[in-house]
């Protein structure tokens, strides 16, 4: 076992460090300190220079204006919910027809079956209304006319359906328009879930929501259509452009009937060119798909309702999903090099 060399003697200074000499003393105090060792050298600052001041009491941040509360974000709040009605977006009718279209590709099965559905149900109510309605008209009465010289005609002396017909027809009228509010509602909705970027299914498009309010807003605007279509068809044209977005604007925003009305019309007057063209663009679509002997219908009405509920939200100012980027090609076999033994 080595011995170790003796320690210096309690009390004295500690040895000098590396280069022989202790630090200078600090202003005003005297070295060695009474009580024998010297206090350690102070820290070196860290990289960059000194410690940046404290920051006021209160966090640093700024006093609060007169009556205790920051004022909001210049143009407000968005609304809750995640989409922005408060300014215009660009929009243009072909962007409206490619968005629709990429959307009816990547959902085509849960577009088609919802309307070939519905598409049946109206028919069918359509032939039992009218077939139950001249199954009651009274009996067509003939009478026949004739000439010396062997020419005659006969025609038919039945002008009426008769009261029991025409009450028929006018509450199976009622019937189908309640109905057919019911599906616009559903279907709609299932348009709307598409626009918000949710997957959608075949039973997307079977969940109505808000009917009561879109019979009563329907009901108001084909009172006026009709009205504008007596006055000389254009006004009822008129009505049909300024209140195209009633339904899409009462399901959207939930709006009460007036008041999606009156979004309606506030949005075709703010960008009249726009919406006339793609009411224009819509209807040609329909009168496409039913020249394909009705067939082209199935496509024609859910890519006109998705160019419909694009152009709401981007005349509205609110948000549309992007559509679906493709899928890369999954990747090939690997390479094989020589000949297989």
């Amino acid at each position: 076992m080595t011995e170790q060399p003796p320690g210096p003697p309690p009390g004295s200074p500690p040895p000098p460090p590396d280069g022989g000499a202790y630090p200078p003393p600090p202003p005003g105090q005297d070295y060695p300190p009474p009580g024998g060792a010297p206090p350690p050298p102070p820290p070196p600052p860290p990289p960059g220079g000194p410690y940046p001041p404290a920051p006021p009491p209160g966090g640093g941040y700024p006093p609060p204006p007169p009556g205790g509360a920051y004022a909001p974000p210049q143009g407000g709040y968005p609304p809750a919910g995640g989409a922005n009605f408060g300014g215009e977006q660009p929009y243009s009718v072909g962007d409206a027809f490619s968005w629709a279209w990429n959307k009816f590709s990547n959902n085509a099965v849960a577009l088609i079956v919802p309307t070939l559905v519905y598409g049946l149900i109206l028919s069918m109510l359509y032939g039992i209304i009218y077939g139950l309605a001249f199954a009651l008209a009274p009996e067509s009465t003939y009478e026949t006319y004739e000439y010396e010289n062997g020419f005659g005609y006969s025609y038919s002396a039945n002008a009426s359906l008769g009261f029991a017909s025409s009450i028929v027809i006018i509450l199976g009228l009622v019937v189908l328009f309640v109905v057919a509010a019911v599906i616009q509602s559903a279907y709609m909705s299932g348009a709307l879930d598409i626009v918000n970027g949710r997957p959608v299914t075949i039973g997307s498009f079977f969940t109505p929501r808000n009917v009561g309010n879109v019979i009563i807003a329907g009901l108001i605007v084909g009172i006026l259509a009709a009205i504008g279509y007596v006055l000389c068809v254009i006004p009822g044209i008129a009505v049909g452009i300024f209140t195209m977005f009633t339904i899409v604007a009462l399901l959207d925003r939930n709006l009460a009937p007036i008041d999606a009305i009156k979004a309606s019309f506030e949005i075709a007057k703010a960008n009249f060119g726009q919406v006339l063209l793609t009411w224009l663009v819509m209807a040609a679509i329909a009168a496409v798909g039913a020249l394909l002997c009705g067939v082209g219908l199935i496509v024609a009405i859910p890519v006109a309702v998705l160019v419909e509920v694009y152009a709401w939200r981007r005349l509205s100012g609110g948000q549309v999903a992007p559509p679906a980027i493709p899928q890369p090609l999954p990747p090939g076999p690997p390479p094989q090099f020589g000949q297989p033994q």
